[in-house]
């Protein structure tokens, strides 16, 4: 028995895979794939002439998360820009894919809760770190019966983060399914003749397009960068404030103040 239950951990078939875990895979293949691509393109390119096509995007897009890291980070942390080109493309491919008509990711609540738990390990990883044997002193603190209190709020980047992205997608896709079974009825009541869901089919393309396009395009630019400020906030605050640095005299004003 224990052995045909260990077995069938390994067994795998595409018939079982979640619609949603699908899309998501896809995007993972996607974003490896323009990785790929574009790693070739910048080995090859020429640096005396200007980039053009894919190239220039990719450059592009590295250019503007760099300058995020670096404002937001601090140069000293621009080590955890790989975790933001790699973040920040899946993020923003799981609330678009819902344009292409392929199954929604940020609706299935596996997908922001992965996010969020990755990012919930990097935090810690980054506490460590920096901190060292201090970053335990954080479950302690201000005194030692507040360990039980500290053990349990430790857990709300993962609450907020995952409820967040779930909670912002889920409330589109309800309020496009409502807005289809009203504007069915609707079309139903206006054109009897047709059949079922058809006389929906005549009132839906523009009310539902304008809906699509800003649960898909404008959320998806809000939530990438909600999700992306919350990873930086998260990770800088993880580090230690540098102390200023001394301050070195001016020799002028040392002959000034001599004379």
């Amino acid at each position: 028995m224990l052995e045909e239950r260990l077995a069938s951990f390994f067994e795998f078939s595409l018939e079982d895979l979640d619609p949603a875990l699908f899309s998501s895979l896809l995007i993972m293949l996607v974003v490896l794939v323009l990785a790929i691509i574009v790693g070739i393109k910048a080995k090859r390119a020429d640096p005396r002439k200007p980039s053009k096509g894919l190239l220039f995007y990719a450059e592009w897009g590295y250019e503007k998360l760099e300058g995020f890291v670096k404002e937001n980070m601090g140069v000293a942390m621009i080590d955890y820009l790989p975790y933001f080109l790699v973040a920040v493309p899946y993020c923003a491919l799981a609330f678009l894919i819902d344009l292409t008509g392929l199954p929604g990711v940020m609706d299935w609540l596996g997908a922001p809760l992965s996010l969020a738990v990755i990012m919930f390990v990097t935090i810690h990883m980054t506490a460590v770190r920096y901190q060292k044997w201090h970053y335990f002193s954080r479950y302690t603190s201000p005194v030692f019966f507040w360990l039980p209190i500290n053990l349990v709020t430790m857990w709300t980047p993962i609450i907020s983060v995952s409820m967040r992205l779930f909670g912002n997608c889920l409330s589109g896709t309800i309020i496009i399914g409502l807005l289809r079974w009203a504007l069915t009825g609707l079309g139903q009541s206006l054109f009897p003749a047709l059949p079922g869901e058809s006389a929906g089919l005549i009132l839906a393309p523009i009310p539902m397009g304008i809906l699509n396009l800003y649960f898909g395009l404008f959320s998806a630019y809000v939530q990438t960068t909600v999700y992306a400020f919350l990873c930086a906030l998260w990770f800088a605050a993880e580090r230690p404030e540098e102390e200023a640095p001394a301050l070195v005299p001016d020799n002028r004003q040392l002959v000034g103040a001599k004379a």
